[in-house]
């Protein structure tokens, strides 16, 4: 009678092993990311202060807003979380409603902000926010390797068919530019997970 194949023990060990390395890497990333979006949220405090700005000014009210919930959510970000609630806003979008946008919202509010060189420097550092969650939502689990691996062999493919003299310059600005957008969706996504997640609670 031939044996039923078995998990070795080293293998079962490896395995477990493999699996905390993944747990302990992703705590890694999620604290890594609360430390970035928590300095740029003291920056941006810091620069209000400095040049005595109206604190009560609706683009530094909702940018600050907004850095504060995506710290409280990011633990919660992932490609493979995110992608039931992302078919479910394209659903939702095909019936005519078209999703919130955090970010659209924040940009909009950012543009009544009266003075110009504070205007910009909320602009920067709500690039930096974007920047900062879509490097995290590409490196900070498993399923974001896997996303990434997908994307970087495009960029790749499209950079080397640049001129040689431009194709640096091209990658980290189409790197940006993807970044800036993954970490957009990202925001988008995730309030709309949270918003759901509260909604289930109460019924």
């Amino acid at each position: 009678m031939p044996s039923l194949p078995f998990l070795y023990l080293p293998d079962a060990i490896t395995l477990i092993l493999l699996m905390i390395a993944l747990s302990m890497l992703r705590s890694a990333a999620v604290i890594h990311i609360r430390q970035e979006l928590l300095v740029v949220h003291k920056e941006m405090l810091v620069y209000w202060l400095d040049n005595r700005l109206d604190r009560t000014d609706r683009g530094y009210l909702a940018l600050r807003s907004l850095i504060e919930s995506s710290i409280r959510i990011v633990s919660r970000l992932s490609p493979a979380r995110l992608l039931f609630v992302r078919r479910l806003q394209r659903r939702t979008a095909k019936s005519g409603a078209l999703p919130f946008s955090p970010s659209k919202e924040v940009n909009r509010l950012i543009e009544c902000t009266a003075d110009e060189k504070g205007r910009a420097k909320l602009k920067r550092l709500q690039l930096e926010t974007n920047l900062g969650l879509g490097t995290f939502i590409l490196i900070g689990s498993l399923s974001g390797w896997f996303l990434l691996f997908i994307i970087i062999p495009r960029m790749l493919k499209r950079t080397i068919a640049q001129p040689k003299a431009n194709r640096t310059d091209f990658f980290f600005d189409m790197l940006e530019r993807m970044l800036g957008h993954l970490g957009r969706r990202t925001l988008q996504v995730g309030f709309a997970m949270t918003t759901l997640s509260n909604g289930s609670k109460t019924l």
